[in-house]
């Protein structure tokens, strides 16, 4: 049995001790940083591979089928990530742009592989609250929008930080779509992790343990299980990696956090200070990790 999956079976109050005395005591496979290594031999190619990825993906394009299906679309791409959710996707006669927004220069080629001949990528080399977004017709923002920390820039000035927050990015995207017929699709995690939960906090080191282990890391292992060789290797890495290490945010500085999350009922109380209209809502897979959002302006 697979450690981590025998860390599962504690009562929850032990699961917390236990991650920290087994990540001391396992020599985790190396791996890499999240989102720094793109093509088929990376961690990145074997996320997107994940039953977890391929279920939000499948939720996405089925959300972005009418627009595609336009001549010509414009949809806005937050992070781009390796381009998973487009290949394959977009049919071959496909005619539009597609603006991709994410600082890393590698994520517009890797899009851009996939994109067939009559789309055109346009790409902005910005992180979202930085960048100015043309009118479109859809925008679609997957597990990003937890790396902007704090609900507004009123709570981020409480905690020593600048730039704006989640409630201003929200207003920006609703403000690049079309009028009465553009929307945006968001994903985000169902957990809490923000700003206002300080370094240290049993609580925040609950909800990351919840979400990096008790769901994604499950998920994973069901994957695992069905693995062999060099994608057991890789999906392995990324569980220890690019999970189970996730919990340990817990006890960094607020700025070095990475992820502030927000859980379902603290997004929609977002969305509407926005004056954003919740369409539809669901979660995309079997363990109530990832909800997809359907936001009307």
């Amino acid at each position: 049995m697979h450690p981590v999956r025998a860390l599962l079976d504690l009562p929850r109050r032990r699961q917390a001790a236990a991650l920290s005395a087994l990540r001391h005591s396992v020599d985790v496979p190396t791996g890499e940083g999240w989102n720094t290594r793109f093509g088929p031999t990376s961690l990145f190619d074997a996320w997107t591979r994940t039953t977890l990825m391929t279920q939000l993906y499948a939720a996405n394009r089925a959300a972005l089928a009418p627009v595609v299906t336009r001549r010509p679309f414009r949809i806005v791409e937050i992070g781009g990530g390796n381009g998973r959710l487009w290949e394959g996707f977009l049919p071959p006669e496909a005619e539009g742009e597609l603006v991709v927004v994410d600082p890393m220069p590698d994520v517009h080629a890797e899009v851009a592989r996939v994109l067939p001949p009559g789309v055109r990528l346009t790409p902005i080399h910005a992180r979202v609250e930085d960048a100015h977004l043309p009118v479109s017709d859809a925008v679609v923002c997957s597990l990003t929008l937890h790396h902007v920390a704090g609900a507004d820039a009123l709570e981020r000035e409480h905690h020593g930080l600048v730039g704006p927050g989640k409630l201003e990015v929200l207003r920006q995207l609703a403000a690049s779509v079309r009028p009465r017929q553009g929307f945006i699709v968001l994903n985000e995690a169902d957990v809490y992790c923000d700003l206002a939960l300080a370094p240290g906090d049993p609580v925040l080191e609950d909800q990351l343990l919840d979400s990096y282990v008790r769901r994604c890391a499950h998920a994973l292992l069901d994957d695992l299980a069905a693995a062999e060789g060099e994608e057991a290797r890789r999906l392995d890495a990324i569980l220890w990696r690019w999970c189970v290490d996730q919990v340990a945010l817990a006890h960094a500085p607020r700025e070095q956090r990475d992820v502030y999350e927000l859980d379902v009922s603290r997004w929609l109380a977002l969305f509407r200070r926005a004056e954003l209209r919740v369409t539809e809502r669901r979660f995309t897979d079997d363990f109530g990790l990832f909800c997809q959002y359907l936001l009307a302006f």
